[in-house]
């Protein structure tokens, strides 16, 4: 895997070290860079401890939302817009508690349907991934920032486009990978390192967010429908032999190192998909689940607007209508510019 200098740019396959968001030493969230500077505005103001339990529609517009704060409800009207950005989870709950989202599913939970969009809470994409984990004789040298901070992006045979669609990430230590009817102490070594691994394309299967109650406080039902599609198992398959090639090489063999998940006790290809079933999980890249589109399944049009409403728009990874093959933070930042933009004309 040839270094490439530039992941963002011409040349999107290879390996890499990774751009980290680091201001005087310390990570930088989007807080850190957009609200701190103007903390002190006076159009502006910050309430924690509030749980939002629904926005309020009154004949087709958006006019507030109504809100826990410290425990007390209360409502915040609005005059202008109001923009949900609580995420690929928390923006479509919000929008079903609302009354927005398949009528069916809404009314059989007792709530009022001011616009029915059977996209709210469906499409849901995320980058899958799974771990092959070595024993070594002595630890890896960890970087300054307890982060190893060297990856790559590769194409592998099954990659249904040109860019890459496998995820490889250097782990300098024995990251534990949740494996049923597995002895901890068998397969996790005291000192090692890991191959982690992650499908980039947009996976095949698609998962959903749908309520489980009309109690703002409950937590939403999620179903990724991980391998729903048997592409996606068949592309993890050809992903963990990648992952696996790069820790047969010299430079990490010459530390003594011996993998130990999966192992030889995961040798049959039956066996590796069991593998992948059982040790398989999140990135933590959830989208797509208030999709971008002029469709009856989309949710919000290309200004970000929730089709059927006036003044409600969603700004988050819930609007992408595929999953982007990185890290969702700059695109997430981006898709926020664009709102910020569209909102100012």
């Amino acid at each position: 895997h040839d270094p490439t200098d530039d992941i963002s740019g011409c040349r999107q396959v290879g390996s890499y070290t990774v751009d980290m968001n680091i201001i005087d030493g310390r990570r930088q969230s989007a807080a850190d860079a957009y609200l701190a500077p103007i903390a002190a505005r006076p159009n502006l103001t910050v309430v924690g401890d509030a749980l939002v339990h629904r926005v309020r529609v009154r004949d087709g517009r958006c006019n507030g939302v109504d809100v826990a704060i410290d425990g007390v409800e209360t409502s915040v009207d609005t005059n202008l817009e109001t923009v949900l950005c609580a995420g690929s989870i928390g923006s479509p709950q919000l929008l079903l508690l609302s009354g927005i989202g398949p009528a069916d599913d809404l009314r059989r939970l007792g709530i009022t349907v001011h616009a029915d969009l059977p996209g709210v809470g469906e499409n849901l994409q995320d980058h899958i991934q799974s771990r092959v984990i070595y024993r070594s004789e002595r630890p890896i040298t960890s970087a300054p920032t307890s982060f190893c901070p060297v990856s790559a992006l590769a194409r592998s045979d099954v990659a249904p486009t040109e860019a890459p669609d496998v995820w490889l990430l250097l782990i300098d230590f024995p990251a534990g990978a949740v494996v049923a009817e597995c002895s901890l102490q068998t397969f996790f070594p005291p000192v090692g390192f890991t191959i982690g691994f992650s499908q980039q394309a947009p996976p095949a299967s698609r998962g959903s967010i749908k309520l489980a109650t009309d109690d703002p406080a409950a937590p939403p039902v999620i179903d990724p429908r991980y391998y729903a599609e048997e592409v996606d198992l068949e592309a993890m398959l050809s992903y963990l032999e990648i992952a696996r090639s790069v820790g047969a090489t010299d430079a990490l063999t010459s530390w003594g190192s011996v993998e130990v998940l999966p192992g030889e006790q995961f040798r049959t290809r039956k066996a590796l998909r069991d593998y992948l079933r059982k040790s398989s999980g999140t990135t933590f890249h959830p989208a797509g689940t208030c999709r971008i589109g002029v469709d009856s399944m989309a949710v919000v049009d290309p200004d970000l607007r929730v089709h059927g409403l006036k003044d409600l728009r969603v700004a988050d990874a819930s609007v992408m209508p595929e999953i982007v093959n990185v890290n969702l933070n700059a695109t997430v930042l981006a898709i926020a510019e664009k709102a910020a933009d569209e909102i100012r004309r």
